[in-house]
């Protein structure tokens, strides 16, 4: 039984905490070189939601935690995933990113992946700064990253990829810095070792329900303003595309993907397909499945602020991708 949690964070610390980590990374930011501080600068002073910086912050409830400490770590692992966005839209030839032209489009691909190496050396070193168990965690989540993008790069156009191996990728790709954030945020507030391996697991959890609903994006248009059917042109399928070729007997499916004209403009014969073969409903069963997973997690936490808190993280995130 779990006993109410004492709420650490003063109030307006939520509403002031973006600002703060958005103020922190135009710093860091500055101090890159010229040639590549303009890509970075751009993205940090972008429409993000700083999802991953408030989900630190709120796993940092369970306890006590250095107000100015959990801005730096909030900027760096924003910083973590900027530098990652950089280098996903080179990989994935995106056009546009937040609204705004993708680096690559900008500058060009060699300084947008630049940009890109340049975070992740200053990520080395702002996580050093911070100390030996923030420097560990973070470097042991960075290789992690990297593997789940080797792994995405080497199943383009995998038809039979089998769904072990996709969760597998999510985990490694997206849920990692979920994850990551939760734990620096336990180890912050001296959480306990049951809060902070609860914290965790829902960090995992909520990142690969992100994922799976992120990939069901990639087939219908809605609200968040994704583009169609990118990722399909890439040859990278999502859990419902893959529950659906499972069930493509006469190949149809298979067939348009690997079609050398296949193009965003086929996403509306490839959603039929999909759902007419019960992707979008397998993949709803998947994700519902992680978001159990997440919210069992959630429940082993003491009520109070900060499980309220993320709680409701959780909610408008998801909401965001149904």
């Amino acid at each position: 039984m779990t006993t109410a949690a004492t709420d650490s964070v003063p109030p307006g610390f939520v509403s002031d905490f973006t600002s703060q980590v958005t103020d922190r990374l135009l710093r860091l930011a500055d101090g890159l070189p010229e040639p590549v501080r303009a890509p970075v600068r751009t993205l940090a002073a972008g429409p993000g939601k700083f999802v991953r910086p408030r989900l630190l912050a709120a796993g940092a409830g369970f306890g006590t935690a250095d107000h100015d400490r959990l801005v730096r770590l909030g900027a760096l692992v924003e910083l973590i995933h900027l530098a990652s966005l950089l280098h996903d839209d080179v990989i994935d030839e995106a056009e546009t990113r937040r609204g705004a032209p993708a680096a690559h489009t900008a500058v060009g691909t060699e300084q947008a992946m630049l940009a890109g190496l340049a975070c992740f050396a200053l990520v080395g070193t702002e996580a050093a700064d911070l100390g030996e168990g923030v420097a560990g965690a973070v470097s042991m989540a960075v290789a992690k990253l990297a593997y789940g993008e080797l792994l995405d790069v080497e199943r383009a156009f995998d038809t039979a990829f089998p769904l072990p191996a996709y969760l597998e990728l999510v985990q490694s790709k997206t849920a990692e810095l979920f994850r990551l954030c939760c734990l620096l945020g336990a180890a912050e507030a001296r959480s306990g070792h049951g809060e902070a391996d609860a914290l965790v697991r829902f960090g995992t959890a909520l990142g690969v329900t992100f994922q799976i609903l992120d990939d069901c994006l990639d087939l219908r248009p809605n609200h968040s303003g994704k583009p169609v059917g990118t990722d399909h042109a890439l040859g990278l399928f999502g859990a419902p595309t893959l529950y659906a070729l499972r069930a493509d007997s006469g190949g149809e499916l298979a067939t348009l993907l690997l079609s050398p004209s296949f193009g965003t403009s086929d996403m509306p014969e490839v959603y039929s397909l999909v759902e007419a073969r019960g992707g979008l409903e397998a993949a709803a069963r998947l994700a519902a499945d992680w978001h159990d997973r997440a919210l069992a997690a959630l429940d082993e936490l003491p009520a109070g602020g900060p499980r309220d808190r993320l709680a409701a993280l959780a909610a408008s995130l998801l909401q965001a991708r149904s």
